[in-house]
């Protein structure tokens, strides 16, 4: 069973069947032929709805397969519904209402927003053995993720008194995904380099340019055998090693924190200006995108899964943008965060030291001395001012 039933008018028909009934012993032992046939079709009415309105849903099943439709701001998309009625009872005239979140709105189709929700009704009807598709347009009206909060089915008896309300019980899987609007933020090709593409020297990388070696020091005994410059070691007399360039591929690194200082840890909420920090760094890194440079993105967002940081690895190119947009999409305003100190902490530990580094949201004392230690590094820092009508990205 995959409907919570509740059955109006029920007990009214049972009494009235037996009303019915008695008035047709009567009129029989009366021999009253008209009494006796009116008697009868109201008491065969009141068992038939009564059978009617406890048996018309034990087979009624809605398809639950899991979908995420994802859209931007003014797109429009079609909500499959998959009703299937496996008995021989047939659903007229019945309504179908559905709950969602009011980050979309219907198009050729009621809707209303009530408690902040947005609810769609609809009729419906539905064959015996039959099955129905209902597709509900929808158009994406503001940046998030709407699930089906509720599904609601009202039947009318289909032979008059009564009716039964059904809920759906099981947590309906699909969802809608609203991505960001991207809004420019400009002097962005200050962020972009003359060499934006290869590798960058990075003196703190863990990575080596060994096609090309820069020069030679003394060997020890923990250089492997195979850094041994023989010509200079001959050179010299003395054992030389190959010293190589430490290089990093030319990416970004964001870093958002959605946390407002001094809040206590357990805190549930983010910033007050996310929807201008979502929608600027949608288009930075549609920007690095277009531009084939690689990024990466650190949020201190507590996923229920995964680690307590939100961490998007490196990489480019539409899957890597669809993966941001997504993420930007699913932050809300009671999303659970973590301190700066972490999201820093975590970052300095698992960032791929990208010679451009793009932070967004407040800072802090932990934030100046992290990027200060980001700046000796090597790394440039920047602080993206997030707004919708002036935004702006300067050097830190």
């Amino acid at each position: 069973m995959i409907w919570k039933k509740e059955i109006s008018g029920g007990f009214e028909l049972e009494r009235l069947s037996i009303i019915a009934f008695v008035l047709l012993i009567i009129s029989f032992f009366e021999s009253s032929y008209l009494f006796m046939f009116i008697s009868s079709i109201i008491f065969v009415l009141c068992r038939l709805s009564v059978y009617y309105l406890n048996h018309v849903a034990d087979a009624l099943v809605l398809e639950n397969e899991k979908e995420t439709i994802r859209l931007s701001v003014g797109d429009e998309s079609s909500l499959i519904l998959k009703f299937s009625q496996l008995n021989r009872i047939p659903i007229y005239n019945a309504i179908l209402r559905i709950k969602l979140e009011p980050i979309v709105e219907g198009v050729g189709i009621p809707t209303i927003i009530l408690n902040e929700n947005l609810y769609i009704q609809i009729p419906i009807s539905i064959k015996g053995k039959g099955r129905i598709h209902i597709p509900l347009k929808l158009k994406g009206v503001t940046r998030g993720v709407t699930k089906i909060k509720s599904i609601e089915i009202t039947i009318q008896n289909f032979f008059g008194v009564g009716s039964v309300y059904l809920t759906h019980y099981h947590f309906y899987q699909k969802e809608l995904v609203i991505f960001p609007i991207p809004i420019q933020v400009p002097q962005t090709e200050k962020l972009i380099a003359t060499k934006s593409h290869g590798h960058y020297t990075s003196p703190s990388s863990i990575y080596e340019q060994v096609l090309s070696p820069i020069g030679t020091r003394d060997y020890v005994y923990t250089d492997p055998f195979q850094r041994i410059h023989w010509k200079a070691t001959a050179k010299t007399q003395s054992l030389k090693t190959k010293v190589f360039e430490r290089t990093s591929d030319y990416s970004w690194t964001f870093i958002i924190n959605l946390r407002e200082p001094n809040t206590p840890n357990f805190h549930i909420g983010v910033v007050e200006n996310i929807e201008e920090i979502a929608s600027n760094v949608a288009f930075l890194a549609e920007t690095a995108s277009k531009k084939g440079i690689e990024y990466e993105l650190f949020i201190n967002l507590h996923t229920v899964t995964g680690p307590s940081i939100y961490h998007l690895p490196k990489g480019g190119g539409a899957h890597q943008l669809a993966k941001v947009l997504d993420i930007l999409a699913r932050i809300n305003r009671y999303s659970y965060t973590q301190p700066i100190n972490k999201l820093l902490y975590y970052v300095d530990k698992q960032q791929a030291k990208s010679p451009i580094v793009i932070f967004c949201g407040p800072i802090g004392d932990e934030g100046k001395r992290s990027f200060a230690q980001m700046q000796k590094n090597g790394q440039k820092v920047y602080f993206l001012h997030a707004d919708n009508q002036f935004p702006a990205i300067v050097p830190y």
